[in-house]
């Protein structure tokens, strides 16, 4: 008994630090640029930052100022490099969204909501 406790204590530590994936079709709609579909996943309110510019919109203003950066940053692919849990019981990914123009740092906070993912913070930036 004494040698299987530590493992189980592992195995509990190590299931809860798995975070559940983005919802692969937000993944698909950044790939695609199809800020429409974006909006779908997005909170009644967003905390968004797209290259600097930052603040609180409602769903529809955020909708505009994605698809604003798509028609200037066409996407040709989106690549998932980490996800997360935070302490507050959001998750997050982070991916590389490569345009046209540039490759951009994409940062995505989001909760779980009836089997999918709502977006509560997205942030677009350049890497440099």
């Amino acid at each position: 008994m004494n040698k299987i406790l530590p493992i189980i204590i592992c195995v509990f530590i190590g299931l809860q630090s798995f975070a559940p994936p983005v919802s692969p079709s937000i993944v698909n709609a950044i790939k695609t640029g199809n800020s429409g579909e974006l909006a779908k996943f997005f909170d009644t309110s967003i905390e968004l930052s797209v290259l600097g510019s930052e603040g609180a919109y409602s769903k529809s203003q955020a909708e505009q100022i994605i698809k604003t950066f798509f028609s200037k940053n066409t996407p040709t692919s989106f690549k998932i490099m980490h996800n997360g849990d935070s302490k507050n019981g959001t998750h997050y990914t982070i991916g590389n969204l490569t345009s046209s123009t540039a490759v951009y740092r994409v940062y995505i906070v989001y909760k779980d909501h009836l089997n999918s993912s709502l977006i509560l913070e997205l942030r677009v930036e350049k890497d440099e």
